[in-house]
């Protein structure tokens, strides 16, 4: 029996006090639903002329990724699961204004290559699941709000201009009558954690810039948090989506960044997380255990493990790889092209058994519509792991 992160407690006089009365399962789910598009290109750019180019041709990427059809997949699949609690990254919504008024049809934000960008992910995502799934916790990473001539990223398509709104949540859903209430980690900022709080999660203070003919942006990644309680049993589940694992592929140490990011979210959970629940992590961490340290620092996979995290999936029977990244940028590839396991559920206790443990939304059957030619639901595969866990109590 491993120690909770918080306090020193004498666990082999605890142990002799204590004894199994039972078991609880939680089932969980983590999915990076994709953006639908590489935006890397519109931070290679460098002119005005090249930064529209590259951001036309990713609106026209999303668009032609048919976000409401991917929306209502990936729905479906969480439908299917039945997750008690499930972890979402890039989970986006595109907005658009036209500057030309009144608004010419097919035109600027209505032309028929981007038009069907224009969504918002995690609403077509409730939508699709009927109530069924609440959203019980939100960090926002990227937020660029259309306010005429004060916000928004200016765009032109075939001569006509508009504006661009964007934003990036990782969000937390719950199962309709799971009581999950979002952790708020602004309570420890004497810690020096969550000094960027976001929505109910928090920004990590380490972001790449990324330079653009119109300034610097900051790639803003961060975690949220809700604890539950589930089958008679208290957890905390924390969401985030970790920096990509060489996000300047010139630069090797741009890894880095996810390195500082895992290191500070680790940092956070030992210092503020209560004994009486146990801690469960999910999320795109852009890490996994084939891939080396860098430069002497050890990856986020690495450092999750060396903290006493107990990657579910190597619990499961079988030796199945269980890879969850990456399918072509347009969706289109036939047959699967997942070659890594990136996409985790980490338990600090120990489970007792893991029950099931699936990738989901891998086989050709998952394509949207029509049945096998469609697109992937996402870039990613999604994982589901049902986790047991004895249930203990004092001895009379």
């Amino acid at each position: 029996m491993k120690k909770h992160f918080i306090g020193f407690f004498p666990f082999l006089s605890f142990l002799l006090l204590i004894s199994p009365v039972g078991a609880a399962t939680i089932k969980v789910m983590t999915q990076n639903q994709y953006l639908g598009a590489d935006l890397t290109p519109i931070f290679a750019t460098s002119n005005d002329n090249e930064f529209n180019a590259a951001v036309v041709k990713a609106l026209q990427t999303v668009a032609a990724n048919k976000p409401a059809e991917r929306m209502k997949a990936l729905g479906a699949e969480i439908a299917k699961e039945k997750p008690d609690l499930v972890g979402l990254q890039e989970v986006f919504e595109f907005q658009c204004v036209d500057l030309v008024q009144p608004p010419i049809t097919a035109r600027g934000c209505s032309d028929p290559s981007i038009a069907a960008a224009f969504s918002n992910h995690l609403q077509a995502t409730l939508d699709a699941l009927n109530g069924t799934y609440l959203n019980r916790g939100t960090v926002v990473n990227l937020n660029i709000p259309i306010i005429p001539y004060v916000s928004g990223i200016p765009f032109q398509i075939n001569g006509v201009p508009a504006l661009l709104g964007v934003i990036d949540r990782d969000v937390i859903l719950a199962r309709r009558g799971v009581n999950a209430t979002p952790v708020d980690y602004t309570a420890f900022q004497n810690l020096g954690v969550c000094l960027e709080p976001s929505g109910e999660g928090c920004n990590f203070s380490v972001a790449l810039p990324a330079p653009t003919p119109l300034g610097t942006f900051s790639v803003e990644h961060g975690f949220v948090a809700v604890d539950v309680k589930v089958d008679g049993k208290a957890y905390r589940l924390v969401n985030t989506h970790l920096e990509q694992q060489r996000p300047d592929p010139s630069n090797p140490l741009s890894q880095l960044y996810q390195i500082f990011q895992a290191a500070e979210l680790l940092y956070t959970l030992q210092n503020t997380t209560p004994m009486d629940r146990s801690l469960i992590i999910v999320g795109d961490m852009n890490s996994g255990a084939e891939h080396p340290a860098i430069a002497g620092y050890p990856t986020p996979y690495q450092q999750f493990v060396a903290a006493g995290f107990t990657d579910a999936w190597t619990l499961r029977p079988g030796g199945l790889p269980g890879y969850t990244c990456c399918q072509l940028e347009d969706l289109s590839n036939r047959r699967s092209m997942l070659y890594e396991r990136i996409d985790m559920v980490f338990s600090y206790d120990v489970p007792s058994n893991v029950k099931k443990a699936r990738v989901v939304g891998a086989t050709v059957s998952d394509k949207t519509p029509p049945a096998g030619l469609g697109l992937w639901p996402s870039d990613h595969a999604s994982v589901t792991v049902d986790l047991q866990f004895q249930l203990l109590t004092a001895k009379k």
